[in-house]
Order: C-alpha cells, then sequence, then structure tokens
C-alpha cells in the first residue's frame, strides 16, 4: 500500500466512493509529508462529524454461523475478563511470604485458556467467512493473531504476546470495515495495554502488581467484537460470492 493511502480508510464509505480515487491518485503522485498526513487526519475527523454526503446504511444478514461466531467472541471476552480480574487482584509479588490462592489460580488460568481457544475460533471464522471484506492482508493478520494465542497455549508467552499484539494492529483497518472502527481499534489498544501490563509486571521483577491492571480492558473489547459480529455479513457481499459461483452468471464486486 502506497505511502499514506491507508488514511483513507479512516473517511467515511460514501466519501471514499466519490473522492477515493482522486485523492489516492494525489497521494501516488505526491508522497505526502507530515503535515499533509495530519490534514488528512483532521480531513477524516471532520467528514465523520459533519457528513456532506447521505451514507446508506448497510445492510447485513446474519446466519446461524455468524450467531455462533459472535457467540464465541462474547464467550472469549467474558472468560478473558474473568481471567485478567482473578491475575490482577490475587497475584502477590514475586518473592513476597504472600501465596496466591491455588484455586483461584487454577480458575484463571482455566479461563484464559478456553477463552483463547475460543478467540482462536473467532479469528479463524473471520479469516473464512469475512476474507471479501478483509482482504487478503487481513485475513492472514487475523491467522497471525491465532497464531499467537496457539504460542501462548503452547508455553511461549513472549512469543504469543508479540503475534498477538503485531497482528491485531495490523487486521486494525481491515476489521473496521466488518464491525465499528471505534471497536477494532479498542480491540487493539485493549492488547496494546495487555502487552504493556506483562512486560510491565515482568520488567519489575515481578513487584509492581499494579501492572497487570492493565489487561483489564482485553477481555471487555472481546466482548464488544463479539456483540458486533451478531450483525452478519454484508448482504451485497453475500449476492456477490453466490453469483461469482454460479456458472454462466457474473456479478460486480460492491466496493469497499
Amino acid at each position: 500500500m502506497a505511502a499514506g493511502t491507508w488514511l483513507l480508510r479512516l473517511y467515511p464509505e460514501t466519501w471514499r466512493a466519490r473522492y477515493g480515487a482522486e485523492l489516492t491518485d494525489l497521494l501516488l503522485a505526491r508522497p505526502p509529508s507530515p503535515r499533509d498526513r495530519l490534514d488528512i487526519l483532521r480531513g477524516a475527523v471532520d467528514a465523520r462529524l459533519n457528513p456532506q454526503l447521505t451514507e446508506e446504511p448497510v445492510l447485513r444478514v446474519p446466519t446461524a454461523a455468524d450467531r455462533l461466531l459472535a457467540l464465541a467472541g462474547f464467550m472469549a471476552g467474558s472468560l478473558f475478563t474473568i481471567w485478567a480480574s482473578i491475575i490482577a487482584v490475587s497475584t502477590p509479588p514475586w518473592g513476597s511470604m504472600a501465596l496466591a490462592d491455588e484455586g483461584l489460580m487454577a480458575a484463571a488460568y482455566g479461563a484464559g485458556l478456553v477463552g483463547m481457544i475460543f478467540a482462536i475460533c473467532v479469528l479463524v471464522g473471520l479469516a473464512t467467512r469475512y476474507v471479501d471484506e478483509l482482504g487478503s492482508l487481513g485475513a492472514v493478520a487475523a491467522i497471525v493473531v491465532a497464531g499467537g494465542f496457539f504460542f501462548a497455549i503452547g508455553g511461549a508467552s513472549i512469543v504469543g504476546l508479540l503475534l498477538l499484539m503485531g497482528g491485531t494492529i495490523a487486521i486494525g483497518p481491515a476489521l473496521a470495515r466488518v464491525v465499528h472502527p471505534l471497536v477494532a481499534a479498542f480491540l487493539a489498544l485493549a492488547t496494546v495495554l495487555l502487552a504493556l501490563a506483562m512486560f510491565g509486571f515482568v520488567g519489575s521483577d515481578g513487584q509492581a502488581t499494579f501492572w497487570l491492571l492493565f489487561g483489564g480492558s482485553f477481555g471487555p473489547a472481546w466482548m464488544m467484537l463479539g456483540f458486533s459480529l451478531r450483525h452478519g455479513r454484508r448482504a451485497d457481499r453475500i449476492v456477490t460470492a453466490a453469483g461469482m459461483g454460479q456458472p454462466g452468471t457474473s456479478a460486480s464486486p460492491a466496493g469497499v
């Protein structure tokens, strides 16, 4: 993707459909300076707060598979919330005389494990069912995030956390085409905060337990993602895919 063109994703869809090609050509002809990027960002905020074009609502058609995907996302978020809450409250500083409640910690890690399994199912579902909206790069980013959870389950927590953070940030712009951009942004921010919590706690030699509080938003972010996925896929994408799959028919994919 050319420098600066990703900023166009911040504009409303109707604005991009009318002016996106013209601005893209301009950015390709002259790479934007930092000041230009700031102007584009300000323009995107203004276009959303003061829309001059009437944006038609996107019709989505949920199926049973979409509802299961949404339920899995909500369950993952709920379990991550349980895990993060217990860890933040019950983890004593390393080397202290205080002992963590073994039952509570077992429940926390059990909730985290099952939550990661649910999250992997959601990510694989996103990469397969929503590839037409995510795009190939977005689908690959979803698989990278799923790989991060796999590494975490296998005990390679640092590698898993890095993949999780990098993949979630990478999928953000593409995910904003499937769910509300604020949900995608919140998920990316919550993942960064989770990484900050883990690295901050370990970096303090396990003494500064307050770092663990930063992971508290990870579960709610996944719950919001699951709740948003209940709307299903775009109706025009479903029609396009069905038309392309039938011999002798043709369909024009809708622009994003």
